[in-house]
């Protein structure tokens, strides 16, 4: 897995995306700064309709790409009514800016928690990357031993269970 660090930027191309209201792409590439950009074995990511997340409740931005890369970012307001020069102003603007403490920490737990499912071999949706972030934070594990052999065991327990119940619930009781 090859990590890009929060203060380098990285390029996702978008192609032709046919719903303006969903992303501006800026024709064929949005630059992405702020984040850490993951990469995981692609078979982990499913083709969904959407892979595009903003995750307001960690003012981050999440994309699964169906070929392994992951990124979780700040999130970056996008603005369609907007000509190059702004664009290029804004954006200097935005270089001097500093991401607030609290979203890198959330952005920090966020990838762990994509590394950590990765590492265990477990499909990467949306929900179970906030899940597994989210027990991290309410079993008070710091984002450095998010990667602790403990908090694997318990995301395998979590998860086995989790799966055992949908299982219980697709069958009936027996």
């Amino acid at each position: 897995m090859t990590v890009s660090p929060l203060s380098e930027p990285a390029f996702a191309s978008c192609g032709n995306i046919q719903r303006a209201n969903l992303l501006n792409c800026f024709e064929f590439s949005l630059q992405l700064q702020r984040g850490q950009l993951l990469t995981v074995p692609a078979y982990l990511v499913k083709r969904r309709k959407q892979h595009f997340h903003h995750l307001e409740q960690y003012d981050a931005d999440l994309i699964l790409g169906c070929n392994g890369f992951v990124w979780v970012g700040e999130h970056a307001v996008v603005d369609e009514e907007t000509n190059s020069n702004e664009d290029q102003h804004k954006l200097s603007m935005e270089v001097e800016a500093f991401t607030p403490l609290e979203t890198r920490r959330h952005i920090c737990r966020l990838a762990n928690a994509v590394r950590v499912l990765s590492a265990l071999g477990f499909t990467l949706t949306v929900e179970l990357i906030i899940q597994t972030a989210e027990a991290g934070l309410s079993s008070d594990v710091e984002i450095n031993n998010m990667l602790g052999a403990e908090f694997y065991v318990q995301t395998a327990e979590r998860e086995a269970k989790r799966r055992a119940d949908l299982s219980r619930r697709m069958n009936g009781p027996r």
